[in-house]
Protein backbone atom coordinates (compact mmCIF):
# COMPACT_ATOMS: atom_id res chain seq x y z
CA UNK A 1 0.00 0.00 0.00
CA UNK A 2 1.31 3.02 -1.33
CA UNK A 3 1.75 5.25 2.33
CA UNK A 4 2.58 1.93 4.24
CA UNK A 5 5.80 0.91 5.16
CA UNK A 6 4.99 -2.43 3.45
CA UNK A 7 3.30 -2.54 0.32
CA UNK A 8 2.14 -6.49 0.18
CA UNK A 9 -1.29 -7.14 1.21
CA UNK A 10 -4.34 -4.37 1.54
CA UNK A 11 -4.75 -3.56 5.02
CA UNK A 12 -7.88 -4.10 6.95
CA UNK A 13 -10.00 -0.85 7.21
CA UNK A 14 -10.19 1.08 10.43
CA UNK A 15 -12.93 3.10 10.45
CA UNK A 16 -12.78 6.60 12.16
CA UNK A 17 -16.29 8.40 12.18
CA UNK A 18 -16.47 11.43 10.46
CA UNK A 19 -19.59 13.67 11.18
CA UNK A 20 -21.37 16.38 8.18
CA UNK A 21 -24.22 18.05 7.48
CA UNK A 22 -25.41 17.59 4.50
CA UNK A 23 -28.96 18.94 2.96
CA UNK A 24 -31.19 15.72 2.78
CA UNK A 25 -32.59 17.26 -0.36
CA UNK A 26 -28.90 17.90 -1.60
CA UNK A 27 -29.02 14.18 -3.73
CA UNK A 28 -31.90 15.33 -5.36
CA UNK A 29 -29.59 18.55 -6.38
CA UNK A 30 -27.23 16.42 -7.69
CA UNK A 31 -29.22 14.75 -9.81
CA UNK A 32 -32.29 17.30 -10.98
CA UNK A 33 -29.67 20.72 -11.62
CA UNK A 34 -32.03 22.34 -8.87
CA UNK A 35 -30.57 25.28 -7.51
CA UNK A 36 -31.99 24.95 -3.59
CA UNK A 37 -31.50 22.20 -0.93
CA UNK A 38 -33.79 22.89 2.15
CA UNK A 39 -33.87 20.15 5.30
CA UNK A 40 -30.42 18.93 7.01
CA UNK A 41 -30.08 15.57 8.02
CA UNK A 42 -27.15 14.07 10.05
CA UNK A 43 -24.74 11.77 7.55
CA UNK A 44 -21.85 9.48 8.94
CA UNK A 45 -19.58 9.20 6.74
CA UNK A 46 -16.16 7.29 7.03
CA UNK A 47 -12.75 7.78 6.80
CA UNK A 48 -11.06 4.54 5.85
CA UNK A 49 -7.18 3.91 7.65
CA UNK A 50 -4.77 1.68 7.00
CA UNK A 51 -3.22 -0.29 10.01
CA UNK A 52 0.92 -0.35 10.00
CA UNK A 53 2.45 -4.20 10.51
CA UNK A 54 5.67 -3.95 11.53
CA UNK A 55 6.71 -6.78 9.50
CA UNK A 56 4.11 -7.70 7.12
CA UNK A 57 6.94 -9.11 4.43
CA UNK A 58 7.01 -12.22 6.47
CA UNK A 59 3.56 -12.19 7.32
CA UNK A 60 2.50 -12.45 4.24
CA UNK A 61 5.49 -14.60 2.96
CA UNK A 62 4.27 -17.13 6.05
CA UNK A 63 0.72 -17.09 5.79
CA UNK A 64 -1.49 -19.49 3.67
CA UNK A 65 -3.61 -18.71 1.26
CA UNK A 66 -7.38 -19.33 2.41
CA UNK A 67 -6.68 -20.36 5.51
CA UNK A 68 -9.28 -22.84 7.10
CA UNK A 69 -10.04 -22.88 11.02
CA UNK A 70 -9.67 -26.89 11.69
CA UNK A 71 -11.62 -26.11 14.82
CA UNK A 72 -14.26 -24.16 12.96
CA UNK A 73 -18.23 -25.51 14.37
CA UNK A 74 -20.76 -26.48 10.89
CA UNK A 75 -22.67 -23.27 10.19
CA UNK A 76 -25.58 -23.67 7.51
CA UNK A 77 -25.06 -22.96 3.63
CA UNK A 78 -26.48 -19.26 4.44
CA UNK A 79 -23.89 -18.48 7.15
CA UNK A 80 -21.64 -20.33 5.35
CA UNK A 81 -22.29 -17.57 1.82
CA UNK A 82 -22.67 -14.72 3.99
CA UNK A 83 -19.34 -15.28 5.35
CA UNK A 84 -18.23 -15.30 2.29
CA UNK A 85 -19.07 -12.12 1.22
CA UNK A 86 -16.13 -11.19 3.34
CA UNK A 87 -13.34 -13.05 1.58
CA UNK A 88 -11.23 -10.98 -0.60
CA UNK A 89 -11.23 -8.48 2.88
CA UNK A 90 -10.59 -11.20 5.12
CA UNK A 91 -8.39 -12.70 3.15
CA UNK A 92 -5.81 -9.41 3.34
CA UNK A 93 -5.43 -9.71 6.72
CA UNK A 94 -5.03 -13.49 7.09
CA UNK A 95 -8.49 -14.23 8.14
CA UNK A 96 -9.75 -18.06 8.72
CA UNK A 97 -12.27 -18.44 5.61
CA UNK A 98 -14.64 -20.71 7.11
CA UNK A 99 -15.79 -19.20 10.63
CA UNK A 100 -16.81 -16.42 12.98
CA UNK A 101 -13.58 -16.22 14.55
CA UNK A 102 -10.72 -14.72 12.36
CA UNK A 103 -7.71 -16.55 13.81
CA UNK A 104 -6.09 -13.32 14.62
CA UNK A 105 -4.52 -12.71 18.47
CA UNK A 106 -5.67 -9.99 21.04
CA UNK A 107 -2.92 -8.16 19.81
CA UNK A 108 -3.89 -8.07 15.96
CA UNK A 109 -7.29 -7.12 16.81
CA UNK A 110 -6.80 -4.02 19.10
CA UNK A 111 -4.04 -3.16 16.34
CA UNK A 112 -6.84 -2.80 13.78
CA UNK A 113 -8.67 -0.89 16.04
CA UNK A 114 -5.98 1.19 17.54
CA UNK A 115 -6.53 3.81 14.46
CA UNK A 116 -10.01 4.47 16.14
CA UNK A 117 -10.31 4.22 19.90
CA UNK A 118 -13.78 4.86 19.74
CA UNK A 119 -14.82 2.41 18.04
CA UNK A 120 -13.95 0.10 21.03
CA UNK A 121 -17.00 0.78 22.91
CA UNK A 122 -20.57 -0.56 21.50
CA UNK A 123 -22.79 2.69 20.79
CA UNK A 124 -19.93 4.00 18.36
CA UNK A 125 -18.88 1.04 16.83
CA UNK A 126 -22.87 0.49 16.33
CA UNK A 127 -22.99 3.74 14.31
CA UNK A 128 -20.50 2.36 12.21
CA UNK A 129 -22.47 -1.23 11.36
CA UNK A 130 -25.27 1.48 11.01
CA UNK A 131 -23.63 3.17 8.19
CA UNK A 132 -21.84 0.36 6.30
CA UNK A 133 -25.96 -1.05 6.26
CA UNK A 134 -27.66 2.17 4.88
CA UNK A 135 -25.08 4.14 3.28
CA UNK A 136 -21.48 3.23 2.98
CA UNK A 137 -19.43 4.23 0.59
CA UNK A 138 -21.49 3.55 -1.92
CA UNK A 139 -23.60 6.44 -1.50
CA UNK A 140 -20.67 8.59 -2.79
CA UNK A 141 -20.26 6.35 -5.83
CA UNK A 142 -23.81 5.71 -6.86
CA UNK A 143 -24.34 9.63 -7.21
CA UNK A 144 -20.83 10.08 -9.48
CA UNK A 145 -20.93 7.05 -11.62
CA UNK A 146 -23.97 8.55 -13.80
CA UNK A 147 -22.05 11.55 -14.78
CA UNK A 148 -18.76 9.35 -15.09
CA UNK A 149 -20.80 7.29 -17.74
CA UNK A 150 -22.01 9.70 -19.65
CA UNK A 151 -18.97 11.79 -20.48
CA UNK A 152 -16.18 10.40 -22.02
CA UNK A 153 -14.03 13.00 -22.16
CA UNK A 154 -11.29 12.45 -19.26
CA UNK A 155 -10.76 16.61 -18.59
CA UNK A 156 -14.60 17.32 -19.93
CA UNK A 157 -15.52 14.38 -17.38
CA UNK A 158 -13.77 15.40 -14.40
CA UNK A 159 -15.27 19.56 -15.03
CA UNK A 160 -18.86 18.26 -15.07
CA UNK A 161 -18.47 16.40 -11.83
CA UNK A 162 -16.71 19.63 -9.90
CA UNK A 163 -19.58 22.12 -11.69
CA UNK A 164 -21.92 19.60 -10.34
CA UNK A 165 -20.67 18.75 -6.99
CA UNK A 166 -18.99 22.13 -5.91
CA UNK A 167 -16.62 21.84 -2.88
CA UNK A 168 -16.99 17.85 -2.51
CA UNK A 169 -13.86 17.01 -3.71
CA UNK A 170 -14.49 12.72 -2.78
CA UNK A 171 -16.37 12.39 -6.52
CA UNK A 172 -13.28 14.14 -8.02
CA UNK A 173 -11.13 11.83 -6.61
CA UNK A 174 -13.33 9.08 -7.26
CA UNK A 175 -13.71 9.79 -10.60
CA UNK A 176 -10.29 10.39 -11.06
CA UNK A 177 -9.26 6.60 -9.55
CA UNK A 178 -11.73 5.07 -11.49
CA UNK A 179 -10.66 6.46 -14.23
CA UNK A 180 -7.02 5.40 -14.01
CA UNK A 181 -8.18 2.10 -13.22
CA UNK A 182 -9.55 1.71 -16.45
CA UNK A 183 -6.77 2.75 -18.44
CA UNK A 184 -4.23 0.81 -16.45
CA UNK A 185 -6.28 -2.81 -17.12
CA UNK A 186 -6.75 -1.66 -20.19
CA UNK A 187 -3.19 -1.11 -21.27
CA UNK A 188 -2.13 -3.78 -19.20
CA UNK A 189 -4.87 -6.56 -20.79
CA UNK A 190 -5.54 -8.06 -17.08
CA UNK A 191 -9.15 -8.08 -16.17
CA UNK A 192 -12.03 -6.67 -17.98
CA UNK A 193 -14.47 -4.28 -16.45
CA UNK A 194 -17.97 -3.70 -18.00
CA UNK A 195 -20.15 -1.03 -17.65
CA UNK A 196 -22.70 -3.32 -16.13
CA UNK A 197 -19.90 -3.83 -13.83
CA UNK A 198 -19.94 -0.15 -12.82
CA UNK A 199 -23.11 0.61 -12.85
CA UNK A 200 -23.68 -2.29 -10.16
CA UNK A 201 -21.13 -0.35 -7.84
CA UNK A 202 -19.58 -1.01 -4.82
CA UNK A 203 -22.00 -2.72 -2.38
CA UNK A 204 -19.71 -5.84 -1.86
CA UNK A 205 -16.87 -3.18 -1.02
CA UNK A 206 -19.01 -1.99 1.93
CA UNK A 207 -20.52 -5.50 2.76
CA UNK A 208 -17.38 -6.89 2.75
CA UNK A 209 -15.78 -4.70 5.16
CA UNK A 210 -19.34 -4.96 7.15
CA UNK A 211 -18.86 -8.78 7.53
CA UNK A 212 -14.96 -8.67 8.52
CA UNK A 213 -15.87 -5.77 10.87
CA UNK A 214 -18.10 -8.00 12.81
CA UNK A 215 -15.87 -10.79 13.08
CA UNK A 216 -13.29 -8.75 14.84
CA UNK A 217 -15.69 -6.72 16.83
CA UNK A 218 -17.01 -10.42 17.55
CA UNK A 219 -13.39 -12.03 18.51
CA UNK A 220 -12.86 -8.27 20.39
CA UNK A 221 -15.74 -8.67 22.89
CA UNK A 222 -17.55 -6.02 21.38
CA UNK A 223 -20.27 -8.47 19.73
CA UNK A 224 -22.19 -11.24 20.86
CA UNK A 225 -22.20 -14.14 18.72
CA UNK A 226 -25.37 -13.56 17.49
CA UNK A 227 -25.34 -10.18 16.94
CA UNK A 228 -22.18 -10.82 14.71
CA UNK A 229 -24.05 -13.38 12.41
CA UNK A 230 -26.51 -10.66 12.27
CA UNK A 231 -24.59 -8.33 10.05
CA UNK A 232 -22.63 -11.30 8.54
CA UNK A 233 -26.06 -12.42 7.26
CA UNK A 234 -27.61 -8.83 6.34
CA UNK A 235 -24.63 -8.89 4.10
CA UNK A 236 -24.97 -12.31 2.21
CA UNK A 237 -29.14 -11.74 2.38
CA UNK A 238 -28.19 -8.21 0.35
CA UNK A 239 -25.57 -9.79 -1.74
CA UNK A 240 -28.12 -12.56 -3.14
CA UNK A 241 -30.47 -9.95 -4.25
CA UNK A 242 -28.21 -7.71 -5.68
CA UNK A 243 -24.85 -10.38 -7.49
CA UNK A 244 -25.64 -13.32 -10.10
CA UNK A 245 -22.24 -14.85 -8.85
CA UNK A 246 -19.05 -14.69 -6.97
CA UNK A 247 -17.44 -13.30 -10.06
CA UNK A 248 -19.83 -9.76 -9.52
CA UNK A 249 -19.44 -10.22 -5.89
CA UNK A 250 -15.39 -9.85 -6.55
CA UNK A 251 -15.50 -7.44 -9.10
CA UNK A 252 -17.36 -4.87 -6.45
CA UNK A 253 -15.33 -5.21 -3.80
CA UNK A 254 -12.17 -4.70 -6.46
CA UNK A 255 -13.82 -1.13 -7.90
CA UNK A 256 -14.22 0.09 -4.07
CA UNK A 257 -10.50 -0.78 -3.26
CA UNK A 258 -9.29 1.04 -6.36
CA UNK A 259 -11.59 4.04 -5.83
CA UNK A 260 -10.17 4.54 -2.33
CA UNK A 261 -6.37 3.10 -3.20
CA UNK A 262 -5.18 4.82 -6.38
CA UNK A 263 -1.82 3.90 -8.16
CA UNK A 264 -0.34 0.74 -10.20
CA UNK A 265 1.01 -1.03 -7.02
CA UNK A 266 -2.34 -0.60 -5.61
CA UNK A 267 -4.20 -2.01 -8.56
CA UNK A 268 -1.87 -5.00 -8.96
CA UNK A 269 -2.55 -5.66 -5.97
CA UNK A 270 -6.44 -5.57 -5.92
CA UNK A 271 -6.36 -7.25 -8.84
CA UNK A 272 -4.00 -10.34 -7.76
CA UNK A 273 -6.78 -11.08 -4.74
CA UNK A 274 -9.42 -10.90 -7.15
CA UNK A 275 -8.13 -13.24 -9.48
CA UNK A 276 -7.15 -15.59 -6.60
CA UNK A 277 -10.82 -15.27 -5.32
CA UNK A 278 -12.38 -15.90 -8.70
CA UNK A 279 -9.81 -18.58 -10.12
CA UNK A 280 -7.86 -20.03 -7.50
CA UNK A 281 -8.81 -23.97 -7.69
CA UNK A 282 -8.12 -23.46 -3.51
CA UNK A 283 -10.65 -20.50 -3.13
CA UNK A 284 -13.99 -21.38 -0.84
CA UNK A 285 -15.52 -18.87 -3.78
CA UNK A 286 -14.28 -21.37 -6.48
CA UNK A 287 -15.44 -24.73 -4.46
CA UNK A 288 -18.78 -22.82 -3.06
CA UNK A 289 -21.17 -22.79 -5.55
CA UNK A 290 -23.31 -19.05 -5.21
CA UNK A 291 -26.74 -18.47 -4.37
Amino acid sequence: MKGNEQTGLTHFRVYTLVIYRIGVRLLLVFHRRFAEASGMVQVTVLTLFDNKRKDKSMETNSAPLFHRNPQAPPVNRNREQALLIGLMSGEQEFFYTNSLTTGRSREELSRHLSLAVRLKDKPNIQLVFNFLKEEGERSAYNIMISLFLSEHNEKKREALIKERFLGIDRFVQYCRNLSDFLVYIKENNTIEITNEDLQRGILAWDLGHLVSLARVSYDYGLLAEEEAWKYIEFAGKKCRETFACWKEIGKSFLLGQIMSYPGEENFQEAIRYFLLSTESPESPWVKCKFG
